[in-house]
């Protein structure tokens, strides 16, 4: 058991276009040369939504709306000794273009075969990534407005 380990929830985006799923990079140490999903953690004051259009936006350059919470998906025990919970939406593009970033050098789409071969070769970031695109494209999920903010 680590003590002193991180707590940290992560909103997290499925972005698709013509089947494809959107993927980043980070230049960060613990990430190059891994990709991820666009996510990061959510910041104080911030709902989940927000959280995850604001770090799509941040790492891709793309609006989007969240149509879907995919689901809930917790890893208590990462290999970056964090308890991560992620909050994982289907999000819509609604504006913006792909831009690249010194944190974020590479942004595109992978197709579902490729996702496979990133997780077989340990390229995905995160062990979450997969079993996301899977209920994903199980059709599971509820609206959005199953999520209840209290102001």
């Amino acid at each position: 058991m680590v003590v002193g380990g991180i707590v940290n929830v992560v909103c997290s985006n499925i972005i698709t276009q013509d089947g494809k799923f959107l993927f980043v990079s980070e230049s960060k140490p613990v990430a190059i040369g891994k990709y991820s999903l666009p996510a990061g953690r959510l910041e104080f004051g911030e709902t989940w939504m927000d959280g995850a259009i604001r770090e799509a936006e941040e790492e891709t350059g793309l609006i989007v709306k969240p149509s879907k919470l995919v689901g809930i998906y917790q890893r208590p025990h990462s290999v970056e000794e964090t308890n991560t919970t992620a909050f994982v939406f289907h999000s819509d593009i609604v504006g913006g273009e792909i831009k690249y970033s010194k944190e974020h050098p590479w942004v595109g789409y992978f197709s579902y075969d490729k996702v496979i071969q990133l997780e077989s070769e340990g390229l995905l970031r995160s062990k979450y990534m997969r079993p996301v695109i899977n209920d994903f494209l199980l059709g599971k999920g509820v609206p959005v407005d199953f999520l209840t903010v209290i102001p």
